[in-house]
Protein backbone atom coordinates (compact mmCIF):
# COMPACT_ATOMS: atom_id res chain seq x y z
CA UNK A 1 0.00 0.00 0.00
CA UNK A 2 1.40 3.28 -0.81
CA UNK A 3 2.20 5.47 2.65
CA UNK A 4 0.91 9.00 3.24
CA UNK A 5 2.00 11.24 5.38
CA UNK A 6 0.62 14.71 7.01
CA UNK A 7 2.34 17.62 5.01
CA UNK A 8 3.26 21.29 6.40
CA UNK A 9 -0.49 22.12 4.72
CA UNK A 10 -4.00 21.25 5.74
CA UNK A 11 -4.74 17.88 3.57
CA UNK A 12 -2.74 14.28 2.84
CA UNK A 13 0.56 14.53 1.23
CA UNK A 14 2.54 12.16 -0.50
CA UNK A 15 5.71 10.18 0.90
CA UNK A 16 7.87 7.37 0.24
CA UNK A 17 7.88 5.78 -3.18
CA UNK A 18 4.62 8.28 -4.01
CA UNK A 19 6.69 11.23 -3.42
CA UNK A 20 8.78 10.72 -6.70
CA UNK A 21 5.48 8.93 -8.62
CA UNK A 22 2.71 11.20 -8.21
CA UNK A 23 5.56 14.59 -10.59
CA UNK A 24 5.71 11.58 -12.67
CA UNK A 25 2.37 10.86 -13.47
CA UNK A 26 0.92 14.53 -14.02
CA UNK A 27 4.08 15.07 -16.56
CA UNK A 28 2.31 11.80 -18.60
CA UNK A 29 -0.75 12.85 -17.93
CA UNK A 30 0.03 17.31 -19.54
CA UNK A 31 2.19 15.28 -21.80
CA UNK A 32 -0.57 13.18 -23.40
CA UNK A 33 -3.27 16.09 -23.04
CA UNK A 34 -0.40 18.35 -24.68
CA UNK A 35 0.22 15.68 -27.78
CA UNK A 36 -3.65 15.95 -28.59
CA UNK A 37 -3.91 19.49 -29.33
CA UNK A 38 -0.59 19.79 -30.57
CA UNK A 39 -2.28 18.17 -33.77
CA UNK A 40 -4.00 20.06 -36.32
CA UNK A 41 -5.81 19.37 -39.76
CA UNK A 42 -5.82 21.48 -42.82
CA UNK A 43 -7.52 20.64 -46.39
CA UNK A 44 -9.59 21.83 -48.85
CA UNK A 45 -9.82 21.69 -52.76
CA UNK A 46 -7.23 22.91 -55.39
CA UNK A 47 -6.05 22.25 -58.70
CA UNK A 48 -8.70 20.13 -59.30
CA UNK A 49 -8.72 17.73 -56.87
CA UNK A 50 -8.44 18.05 -53.07
CA UNK A 51 -5.90 18.43 -50.25
CA UNK A 52 -4.57 17.43 -47.01
CA UNK A 53 -2.35 18.46 -44.56
CA UNK A 54 -1.65 16.97 -40.37
CA UNK A 55 0.60 19.03 -38.77
CA UNK A 56 2.08 18.97 -35.12
CA UNK A 57 3.20 22.31 -33.09
CA UNK A 58 1.82 24.18 -30.76
CA UNK A 59 -0.20 26.53 -32.57
CA UNK A 60 -3.18 28.87 -31.52
CA UNK A 61 -6.20 29.26 -33.41
CA UNK A 62 -4.72 32.35 -35.08
CA UNK A 63 -1.64 31.05 -36.09
CA UNK A 64 -3.45 28.12 -37.49
CA UNK A 65 -5.67 30.50 -39.59
CA UNK A 66 -2.15 32.41 -40.80
CA UNK A 67 -0.97 29.13 -42.17
CA UNK A 68 -3.96 28.24 -43.76
CA UNK A 69 -3.75 31.72 -45.99
CA UNK A 70 -0.37 30.92 -46.79
CA UNK A 71 -1.19 27.45 -47.78
CA UNK A 72 -4.13 29.19 -50.08
CA UNK A 73 -1.78 31.27 -51.22
CA UNK A 74 0.55 29.35 -52.72
CA UNK A 75 -1.69 27.10 -54.29
CA UNK A 76 -3.72 29.90 -55.52
CA UNK A 77 -0.25 31.15 -57.43
CA UNK A 78 0.02 26.99 -58.79
CA UNK A 79 -3.42 27.36 -59.61
CA UNK A 80 -2.60 30.26 -61.94
CA UNK A 81 -0.12 28.45 -63.41
CA UNK A 82 -2.28 25.50 -64.32
CA UNK A 83 -5.07 27.54 -65.78
CA UNK A 84 -2.28 29.14 -68.63
CA UNK A 85 -1.06 25.68 -69.51
CA UNK A 86 -4.28 24.25 -69.83
CA UNK A 87 -5.37 27.05 -71.85
CA UNK A 88 -2.11 26.61 -73.81
CA UNK A 89 -3.01 22.68 -74.11
CA UNK A 90 -6.48 23.09 -75.30
CA UNK A 91 -5.27 25.72 -77.74
CA UNK A 92 -2.64 23.70 -79.31
CA UNK A 93 -4.65 20.67 -79.22
CA UNK A 94 -7.63 22.67 -81.00
CA UNK A 95 -6.20 23.31 -83.84
CA UNK A 96 -5.67 19.92 -85.46
CA UNK A 97 -8.97 18.83 -83.63
CA UNK A 98 -7.57 16.71 -81.74
CA UNK A 99 -7.99 15.88 -77.74
CA UNK A 100 -5.83 16.93 -74.58
CA UNK A 101 -7.14 14.72 -71.93
CA UNK A 102 -4.33 12.66 -71.49
CA UNK A 103 -1.95 14.93 -71.39
CA UNK A 104 -3.61 17.26 -69.41
CA UNK A 105 -3.95 14.49 -66.50
CA UNK A 106 -0.76 14.11 -67.43
CA UNK A 107 0.15 17.69 -66.12
CA UNK A 108 -2.05 17.59 -63.53
CA UNK A 109 -0.02 14.78 -61.76
CA UNK A 110 2.99 16.83 -62.04
CA UNK A 111 1.57 19.72 -60.38
CA UNK A 112 0.04 17.95 -57.64
CA UNK A 113 3.61 16.25 -56.57
CA UNK A 114 4.90 19.89 -57.19
CA UNK A 115 2.11 21.68 -54.92
CA UNK A 116 3.07 18.93 -52.16
CA UNK A 117 7.12 19.70 -52.65
CA UNK A 118 6.02 23.50 -52.50
CA UNK A 119 4.00 23.52 -49.58
CA UNK A 120 6.18 20.63 -47.87
CA UNK A 121 9.28 23.33 -48.25
CA UNK A 122 7.23 26.57 -47.38
CA UNK A 123 5.93 24.79 -43.94
CA UNK A 124 9.56 23.69 -43.48
CA UNK A 125 10.80 27.03 -43.74
CA UNK A 126 8.01 28.46 -41.84
CA UNK A 127 8.53 30.88 -38.62
CA UNK A 128 6.15 28.59 -36.96
CA UNK A 129 8.19 25.44 -35.14
CA UNK A 130 6.49 22.72 -36.76
CA UNK A 131 7.39 18.93 -35.28
CA UNK A 132 5.86 17.18 -38.01
CA UNK A 133 4.25 17.43 -41.66
CA UNK A 134 2.18 15.66 -43.90
CA UNK A 135 1.35 17.17 -47.18
CA UNK A 136 -1.23 14.98 -49.61
CA UNK A 137 -2.39 17.03 -52.47
CA UNK A 138 -4.29 14.51 -55.37
CA UNK A 139 -3.37 11.66 -53.70
CA UNK A 140 0.67 12.51 -54.00
CA UNK A 141 1.82 12.31 -49.83
CA UNK A 142 5.50 13.61 -48.97
CA UNK A 143 6.20 13.38 -45.16
CA UNK A 144 8.17 15.71 -42.98
CA UNK A 145 9.49 14.96 -39.07
CA UNK A 146 8.00 12.50 -37.58
CA UNK A 147 4.65 12.63 -35.65
CA UNK A 148 4.28 11.60 -31.50
CA UNK A 149 3.64 8.04 -32.47
CA UNK A 150 6.40 7.58 -34.53
CA UNK A 151 6.84 8.05 -38.86
CA UNK A 152 4.39 8.35 -40.67
CA UNK A 153 1.97 5.05 -41.88
CA UNK A 154 0.83 5.00 -45.47
CA UNK A 155 -0.70 1.99 -46.56
CA UNK A 156 0.66 0.37 -50.47
CA UNK A 157 -3.11 -0.74 -51.51
CA UNK A 158 -5.24 -0.02 -53.13
CA UNK A 159 -9.27 -0.94 -52.82
CA UNK A 160 -10.30 -3.44 -55.59
CA UNK A 161 -6.38 -4.49 -56.01
CA UNK A 162 -5.24 -8.47 -55.12
CA UNK A 163 -2.61 -8.36 -52.28
CA UNK A 164 -1.37 -11.59 -52.45
CA UNK A 165 1.32 -10.93 -49.56
CA UNK A 166 -1.01 -9.51 -47.44
CA UNK A 167 -1.98 -5.10 -47.07
CA UNK A 168 1.50 -3.75 -46.85
CA UNK A 169 2.17 -0.83 -45.41
CA UNK A 170 5.51 1.91 -45.39
CA UNK A 171 6.52 4.29 -42.50
CA UNK A 172 8.09 7.34 -44.18
CA UNK A 173 9.91 10.01 -42.52
CA UNK A 174 11.33 13.08 -44.70
CA UNK A 175 10.29 11.19 -47.75
CA UNK A 176 7.43 11.07 -50.84
CA UNK A 177 5.27 8.28 -52.08
CA UNK A 178 3.53 8.43 -55.38
CA UNK A 179 1.42 6.09 -56.92
CA UNK A 180 0.23 5.62 -60.48
CA UNK A 181 -2.49 3.25 -61.78
CA UNK A 182 -3.63 1.76 -65.27
CA UNK A 183 -6.41 3.69 -66.44
CA UNK A 184 -8.70 1.55 -66.63
CA UNK A 185 -10.29 2.04 -69.97
CA UNK A 186 -7.12 1.61 -71.33
CA UNK A 187 -6.08 -2.14 -70.17
CA UNK A 188 -6.66 -5.03 -71.96
CA UNK A 189 -9.06 -7.75 -71.49
CA UNK A 190 -6.25 -9.92 -72.93
CA UNK A 191 -2.67 -9.55 -72.77
CA UNK A 192 0.47 -11.13 -72.05
CA UNK A 193 1.33 -8.74 -69.29
CA UNK A 194 0.13 -5.03 -68.40
CA UNK A 195 1.42 -2.87 -65.66
CA UNK A 196 -1.78 -1.92 -62.99
CA UNK A 197 -0.02 0.06 -60.57
CA UNK A 198 3.38 1.56 -59.86
CA UNK A 199 4.30 3.16 -56.07
CA UNK A 200 7.53 5.20 -55.71
CA UNK A 201 9.20 6.13 -52.39
CA UNK A 202 11.82 9.52 -53.50
CA UNK A 203 13.37 12.47 -51.45
CA UNK A 204 10.45 14.87 -52.93
CA UNK A 205 6.86 13.95 -54.73
CA UNK A 206 8.41 14.87 -58.08
CA UNK A 207 11.50 12.94 -58.46
CA UNK A 208 9.03 10.10 -57.36
CA UNK A 209 6.57 11.20 -59.66
CA UNK A 210 9.21 11.32 -62.86
CA UNK A 211 10.31 7.69 -61.63
CA UNK A 212 6.49 5.86 -61.03
CA UNK A 213 5.58 7.83 -64.61
CA UNK A 214 8.91 5.37 -66.22
CA UNK A 215 7.82 2.71 -65.05
CA UNK A 216 4.14 2.97 -65.74
CA UNK A 217 5.51 3.75 -68.96
CA UNK A 218 7.63 0.60 -69.77
CA UNK A 219 7.04 -2.54 -70.62
CA UNK A 220 5.98 -4.86 -68.21
CA UNK A 221 8.90 -7.05 -68.48
CA UNK A 222 10.98 -4.17 -68.10
CA UNK A 223 9.76 -2.28 -65.63
CA UNK A 224 11.23 -3.72 -62.60
CA UNK A 225 14.46 -4.24 -64.00
CA UNK A 226 14.14 -0.21 -65.06
CA UNK A 227 13.38 0.30 -61.11
CA UNK A 228 16.45 -0.99 -59.68
CA UNK A 229 18.37 0.00 -62.27
CA UNK A 230 17.30 3.41 -61.31
CA UNK A 231 17.56 2.66 -57.50
CA UNK A 232 14.16 3.21 -57.13
CA UNK A 233 12.17 2.49 -54.16
CA UNK A 234 9.48 0.99 -56.03
CA UNK A 235 6.12 -1.25 -55.75
CA UNK A 236 5.33 -2.67 -59.45
CA UNK A 237 1.80 -4.28 -59.61
CA UNK A 238 1.65 -6.56 -63.13
CA UNK A 239 -1.44 -8.17 -64.75
CA UNK A 240 -0.38 -11.76 -65.85
CA UNK A 241 -2.30 -14.82 -67.79
CA UNK A 242 -1.14 -16.22 -64.29
CA UNK A 243 -2.63 -13.86 -62.22
CA UNK A 244 -1.84 -10.87 -60.88
CA UNK A 245 2.47 -10.07 -59.39
CA UNK A 246 3.59 -7.76 -56.76
CA UNK A 247 7.44 -6.87 -56.91
CA UNK A 248 9.43 -4.54 -54.57
CA UNK A 249 12.66 -3.57 -54.98
CA UNK A 250 15.22 -4.40 -52.77
CA UNK A 251 15.68 -0.28 -52.29
CA UNK A 252 12.04 -0.44 -50.94
CA UNK A 253 12.53 -2.93 -48.32
CA UNK A 254 13.62 -1.07 -45.65
CA UNK A 255 10.45 1.36 -46.01
CA UNK A 256 8.10 -1.60 -45.80
CA UNK A 257 6.68 -2.57 -42.51
CA UNK A 258 7.48 -5.90 -41.50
Amino acid sequence: MTPFALGRFSGLALDGPARLLFPLLVVMVLGACRDQTREHFIQGTALGTGYHITLYADLDHDQVAELEAGIEGELASLERQRSSFTRAFDAAFGEFRLSSTALRHEADRMTHALAVDRLALWLDDHRFALSAVLVEVGGVMRGHGAPPAGSWRLSLERTGLPAPDGARHVRIENAAIVHRFARQDVVPLVTLSTPLAVSVMAPSASQAMRQATQLMQAYPEDAVKLAEAMDSAARVVVKTPQGIEIHHTAALEPWLEH
